[in-house]
């Protein structure tokens, strides 16, 4: 499976990763060219940008939850658990999954 680019989450043209072997493969690969692009985005982007989803050479998209894409960009930028709440969930997929971006975004 190879990343070719991002397009918009709703296209019609690709369709939607629904094999959890795959998604998870789809996102490593997406952590690991975003990591090389210097890519970053918020939960938000990837559901309603116009270029937030990556899409595969397998015709297929990556469509995560919001909570979902803050945590593959907590890997991305390899955010430290420290964010934990006091019962040890992890939380640092907070920064990024929703509207208020932490930091300026670098969009492909």
């Amino acid at each position: 499976m190879k990343l070719l680019g991002f397009t918009n989450w709703h296209d019609e043209e690709y369709q939607r990763i629904e094999n959890q072997a795959e998604e998870e493969t789809a996102c490593e690969i997406t952590v690991q060219y975003m990591r090389r692009h210097g890519y970053k985005f918020t939960g938000s982007y990837h559901q309603y940008g116009e270029r937030g989803a990556p899409y595969f050479d397998t015709n297929q998209k990556l469509c995560l939850s919001m909570r979902g894409w803050g945590a593959l960009m907590a890997q991305v930028l390899e955010l430290p658990k420290d964010m934990s709440d006091k019962l040890g969930i992890d939380m640092s997929y907070c920064q990024w999954a929703w509207l208020d971006e932490p930091e300026e975004m670098v969009l492909p």
